[in-house]
């Protein structure tokens, strides 16, 4: 086989079943109660979430917005229409939606460069970042927010600590495909650490406001 037969193999592979259950969030049952417990202490009313899954941080998003401003849900299209049809459904309807596909190289970078096509300024005052957890997707994601992100607005990480090895879904002994599209170094790092440490801090711009998690942008 030449190297475009193998090439076309290894794509129809990643583009398979188990392509499409990749799961681009840490699957979590419960609100981010430090985010939660943050928020309420701003007067934000423009914010973003990167990464919903079943929407209980989105839920207590709305709740703080209540029917004021706007909560843009940016995750895998079912995943922001089911946590959509559930915030309407308890009374919230100030509520966006941006959709992926589950397509390989897909993701909420492009719902986030249609924005900056859309607006020529910075529109939100939090932003929430709580998705794929790697430096191939949310180091770029961290830049185009910036682009998004009002001055004195805030920029909030999620699992700074995390890893690929040490999730209980994506780890490569449970989820084959995560070994083969990552080196064993990077299944390793702490990706989430890495894009704080080498971006945002090394940006004077942002001051730290709760440790390792959330940054205030400064003029």
């Amino acid at each position: 086989m030449n190297i475009f037969g193998k090439a076309r193999q290894l794509t129809d592979r990643l583009m398979g079943n188990e392509r499409t259950n990749y799961p681009r969030q840490v699957e979590v049952s419960a609100p981010n109660h430090e985010t939660v417990k943050f928020i309420k202490r701003t007067e934000c009313r423009s914010i973003a979430e990167l990464g919903v899954f079943k929407g209980h941080t989105s839920l207590e998003f709305a709740t703080f917005l209540n029917g004021e401003g706007e909560l843009h849900l940016f995750d895998y299209e079912d995943r922001v229409k089911d946590v959509a049809n559930t915030l309407e459904t308890a009374g919230f309807h100030n509520v966006r939606i941006f959709g992926s596909s589950y397509k390989l190289l897909d993701s909420y970078n492009w719902s986030l460069a249609k924005l900056l096509e859309q607006n020529t300024g910075p529109i939100y005052d939090y932003v929430f970042l709580d998705g794929a957890h790697t430096w191939a997707v949310d180091a770029l994601t961290t830049f185009l927010v910036d682009q998004l992100l009002k001055i004195g607005g805030y920029l909030d990480f999620d699992d700074y600590d995390w890893t690929l090895r040490g999730s209980p879904a994506l780890n490569p002994r449970v989820f084959p495909l995560t070994g083969r599209l990552y080196t064993d170094e990077q299944i390793g790092a702490k990706q989430v650490k890495m894009i704080v440490d080498l971006v945002i801090r090394r940006d004077l711009r942002y001051r730290e406001v709760v440790p390792n998690k959330i940054f205030q942008k400064r003029d």
